[in-house]
């Protein structure tokens, strides 16, 4: 979602100064036109000058939860998702700051996953911030990708009965929300497609666009072993967002359309 935020400000004629982690994503949008600064959020004394003449200041870092993944790990993850939104803050001192935050939530409210979004959120509050919230992305990283690679491997199984709806998003429309967001009065948006797709359908469209055999089902508590009882739950919560999308955004990505050709090679 970061490459494509990157990617469509740069189509817009704007200037962009992108903190990155990775050298490969450092490559990446050094060559398609911004100004890279190498470093992690924690690390601002190295890049904050970088910054100081930005207009808006969007924040996509929120930290990397990756399986097995269970609720004592969320504590850690939580408080570096706080420490990373106040640098943000003092950093914009004023300034617009545009965040994408987590919309994985079932009719009861946010998940367990979405807890170190919203603690990021919290730690925002009394600014002059959009938080714009999203779902599953799905583009050429993070977890739907991750689904695809798995299942042409023959290494992901379905969790229990699969008739749960997962809330989507393209990684495009992801980052034309928070573009919309940047020129919409501060506040809480959501973007999510509207008609999900069950966990059932995703995985066998996935099998169909990638000639993938089908895979059986695990029960969750088997699931849990690997994955870790965060993601189990997410996965296999009925998922329901209640869309809010800044002025000016519609949809362009449909996920039973446009979801093989975002994932591209994975």
């Amino acid at each position: 979602m970061g490459g494509a935020l990157v990617e469509a400000l740069l189509s817009n004629g704007v200037e962009v100064v992108a903190l990155v982690r990775a050298p490969e994503g450092a490559r990446r949008l050094s060559e398609a036109g911004a100004v890279v600064a190498r470093g992690d959020l924690g690390e601002a004394a190295r890049w904050d000058a970088r910054a100081a003449a930005a207009d808006v200041i969007f924040h996509v870092g929120l930290p990397r939860l990756t399986p097995p993944l269970r609720r004592r790990h969320l504590r850690k993850a939580e408080r570096e998702a706080a420490a990373g939104a106040e640098i943000v803050r003092q950093l914009a001192d004023g300034r617009p700051v545009v965040m994408a935050s987590c919309a994985i939530a079932d009719s009861r409210g946010a998940l367990d996953i979405a807890r170190p979004a919203r603690a990021a959120e919290a730690a925002l509050a009394g600014t002059d911030a959009r938080i714009v919230r999203i779902p599953w992305a799905y583009g050429p990283s993070g977890f739907i990708c991750d689904i695809s690679r798995g299942l042409q491997m023959r290494r992901f199984r379905m969790v229990g009965p699969a008739q749960n709806r997962i809330a989507l998003v393209g990684a495009r429309d992801a980052a034309r929300a928070l573009l919309a967001a940047a020129a919409a009065p501060p506040g809480l948006y959501a973007v999510a497609e509207p008609e999900p797709p069950t966990q059932l359908e995703l995985v066998h469209h996935l099998c169909a666009v990638r000639n993938a055999p089908r895979p059986d089902h695990l029960p969750p508590r088997m699931a849990g072993m690997s994955m870790g009882s965060v993601v189990v739950e997410a996965i296999t919560a009925d998922q329901r967002v209640a869309s809010s999308p800044p002025p000016g955004f519609s949809h362009a990505q449909r996920w039973d359309r446009d979801l093989a050709g975002a994932l591209g090679g994975a």
